[in-house]
């Protein structure tokens, strides 16, 4: 069983890596340590992945630029924890994900995580309220960016 887990994060990582060709594996691999993925790293890796900041950039300067181009759910310290519903908002805000009728009434975390859920980006029952672990963020952003890709 944990040969498996084990192969497929090696798996995931490869074909993160491939479209993350310039992305930390620093910053990666502390993702992977986590439980509880925290928001600081949580955001670098959508601000990266889709371009917005340089992977060389910090994790502050991906909060700063949340701060500045449209987070609305308030400021969050990098270390504190991220939950589904915060990290699919992001997703959809950051990757512009075109969306259904109750997110574009009601943008927020909870259409957020249903949007993605819908989509099979999600593996469970998708609590918006529920904390991620760092592999749930890489897997769910690589699963986004296999997407993205197919549909272009």
């Amino acid at each position: 069983m944990k040969i498996k887990r084990l192969l497929f994060l090696g798996l995931l990582l490869s074909c993160i890596t491939f479209f993350l060709t310039a992305q930390s594996n620093t910053v990666i691999d502390e993702l992977l340590e986590k439980e509880n993925a925290d928001f600081g790293r949580s955001s670098y890796m959508v601000l990266t992945a889709s371009g917005l900041i340089e992977d060389n950039s910090t994790m502050y300067e991906s909060i700063k630029y949340l701060t500045k181009h449209g987070w609305d759910m308030g400021y969050k310290e990098p270390g504190a924890y991220i939950t589904l519903g915060e990290y699919s908002f992001m997703l959809m805000q950051y990757f512009e994900i075109d969306s259904g009728l109750m997110y574009k009434i009601f943008p927020g975390p909870r259409y957020a995580t249903r949007e993605l859920y819908y989509l099979k980006l999600i593996d469970d029952d998708g609590n918006p309220g529920r904390l991620i672990s760092g592999e749930e963020v890489i897997r769910i952003l690589g699963r986004l960016m296999e997407w993205k890709e197919s549909t272009i």
